[in-house]
């Protein structure tokens, strides 16, 4: 959602980042294969040591990383549908990554599955819907509730807080924004699946007119 209302204005701020990345020589593609590395890392190494906070601490300084491969690509004109498609996929690697080591040292299994099939169920609603022709430009009233942005800067936020926070109802603080973001991902995930439905509907609609004026010139003919 904040992505969605700000896009232009955040776009703005990291292409000034991009421009000075740019100049290492890196590539945008580099950007995010290294993201995902780091990530990787990060997953691993929190499996070993079990520090919520320094596991939040590198992941939000990571998870910036996926901003500034779209800046560089932006700035350099080498924007991509090879490396929007590999930007896309690698993020489904790294949300799965985290909410797995975080199940692994919290042994919070459920809640943690169902943050990650909403998180994956939220993309691939619009990323399905977007291969049929909906692409969501129609779309009226709320923007979406609840994308990438809004649940990593959430997690981020629950593991650096968990450490010093006493269980709430006899629940750890973890385990209750694991169930925030399972909830809100689905509900986003229902919400994308509303919208592309009426899309959808309206294009199979267009279409059934389109046969029918064909059927209708060939009967002229």
């Amino acid at each position: 959602m904040i992505d969605e209302l700000y896009k232009d204005r955040m776009d703005g701020g990291w292409d000034r980042v991009g421009r000075w990345v740019a100049r290492t020589g890196i590539t945008p593609n580099g950007v995010t294969w290294l993201g995902l590395a780091l990530c990787t890392t990060n997953s691993l190494a929190f499996v070993a040591h079990g520090n919520l906070l320094l596991f939040g601490l590198l992941m939000g300084t990571i998870e910036l990383l996926d901003n500034v491969d779209g800046a560089v690509a932006r700035v350099t004109g080498l924007s991509s549908r090879r490396g929007a498609y590999l930007d896309a996929t690698t993020d489904r690697y790294k949300d799965s990554l985290i909410l797995i080591a975080v199940a692994v040292v919290t042994d919070l299994w459920l809640p943690a599955v169902l943050a990650l099939s909403g998180s994956l169920i939220t993309s691939y609603a619009a990323a399905r819907a977007s291969m049929l022709g909906a692409h969501g430009q129609h779309s009226k009233g709320l923007p979406d509730l609840f994308e990438r942005l809004e649940r990593t800067a959430t997690l981020c936020l629950g593991l650096m807080i968990a450490p010093f926070c006493p269980p709430i109802f006899g629940y750890a603080l973890m385990g209750w924004v694991l169930y925030f973001i399972a909830a809100m991902t689905h509900l986003t995930g229902a919400q994308r699946m509303a919208r592309r439905l009426v899309e959808l509907d309206r294009l199979d609609a267009e279409d059934a007119k389109g046969d029918q004026s064909d059927e209708g010139a060939k009967a002229q003919d």
